[in-house]
């Protein structure tokens, strides 16, 4: 299991440079549930995109369908946890497919039960800061009550000041802002959580890597001329990801926002890992140039080789900890006696060499070899 913050990367085939995420949105919504995520599933399970066999992503109702379709074997794919729209306080233009406004605390409450009677696996806030915070404590303490985790954005301070007030399972990012590391009241506070046991672990989800590797990636963009990127898509789809990344160096306009991540993410980690939260490996699939088709290993890699993370706690976060975060630690997460047989195999040490986990050679789902 790797833990995943995909944004709208379940909604979009890919990330978008030359071509903006709007053409996605506008273009392939009835396309989503028939076509796009069955067939980024499918490659999941064969190996042909990065190795697990479980993910987190936030999805709609589509991607509720895929799930369930995969867990009654109709087709092949990983075992999905999805979450429903993301909860906020208002839309972004064009966005309504994935993205529910709240409008005081009642309502708050009213959507995250229709997402619980959909049969989600998880709330997701983002924004949290432009709602009052009797909305946010009204969703956060509406999903605990039908026994959902809730995952927060973690962009700026003031999210992660009122995530941490409401009582957020988790939060993903490490921010947009320009300025290195917490102001010194948040640092306080995720001390002061992390020191209640009795609340169990506050888990963090930083999804760094697109970042640190983001100029890399434009001055070299070798990597982009692999077929995997569309692996299983219609021709047409195919074509238009092509297109959408003939010119990567035209993703330096998008990229103010990114470069601004990068800087702080370093000291960023390090705050995290000070104040005793638990990491966890996840994704940003999604943004400009980020492909699902990578993103998990090369995460791991940038944790291991940039930040020096030791490669079993980098691959305890990737399995392990998403387990227990999710709460299926008695079926997943770990290679032991009475839980489902979800393993990969490498030909290599990973513990000396993390990137061999972009070539996985063995995967059993549920004790049957997929690969």
């Amino acid at each position: 299991m790797c833990y995943r913050d995909s944004g709208i990367a379940m909604s979009t085939p890919c990330c978008s440079v030359t071509v903006t995420t709007t053409h996605w949105d506008k273009t392939y919504p009835p396309r989503y549930g028939g076509e796009i995520m069955p067939a980024a599933a499918q490659a999941i399970a064969h190996g042909r995109h990065h190795q697990r066999t479980r993910s987190r992503r936030p999805a709609a109702r589509r991607a509720l369908s895929v799930r369930d379709r995969i867990n009654r074997g109709e087709i092949p794919g990983p075992t999905l946890y999805v979450a429903g729209p993301f909860i906020q306080h208002e839309p972004y233009p064009g966005t309504e497919l994935f993205r529910w406004g709240v409008k005081g605390a009642a309502d708050g409450k009213a959507k995250v039960k229709q997402l619980a009677d959909a049969g989600v696996n998880i709330i997701k806030l983002i924004d949290q800061d432009q709602m009052t915070m009797e909305e946010v404590k009204a969703v956060v303490d509406e999903a605990h009550a039908h026994k959902l985790p809730v995952v927060a954005h973690a962009h700026r301070p003031e999210e992660i000041r009122r995530g941490l007030a409401a009582g957020v399972d988790c939060f993903e990012h490490t921010g947009l802002a320009a300025a290195p590391g917490y102001p010194d009241d948040i640092l306080k506070a995720l001390h002061e959580r992390t020191a209640k046991m009795s609340l169990g672990p506050l888990f963090w989800c930083p999804t760094i890597e697109g970042f640190l590797n983001y100029e890399s990636l434009v001055d070299n963009p070798e990597p982009l001329d692999d077929p995997a990127l569309a692996a299983g898509m219609p021709t047409d789809i195919a074509d238009d990801i092509k297109r959408s990344i003939a010119h990567p160096e035209s993703a330096r306009l998008l990229t103010r926002s990114h470069r601004c991540a990068a800087r702080r993410s370093r000291t960023s980690s390090s705050n995290l890992q000070e104040s005793g939260v638990v990491m966890l490996i996840g994704t940003d699939s999604g943004i400009p140039m980020k492909f699902h088709s990578s993103s998990t290993w090369h995460e791991l890699d940038a944790w291991v080789n940039q930040l020096g993370v030791d490669p079993m706690d980098a691959i305890r976060a990737a399995t392990y900890w998403p387990a227990v975060m999710m709460k299926v630690d008695k079926d997943y997460g770990s290679i032991s006696e009475g839980k489902f047989a979800d393993i990969i195999a490498v030909k290599g040490d990973v513990l000396r060499h993390i990137d061999l986990l972009q070539r996985v050679d063995l995967i059993i789902k549920h004790g049957k070899r997929v690969k």
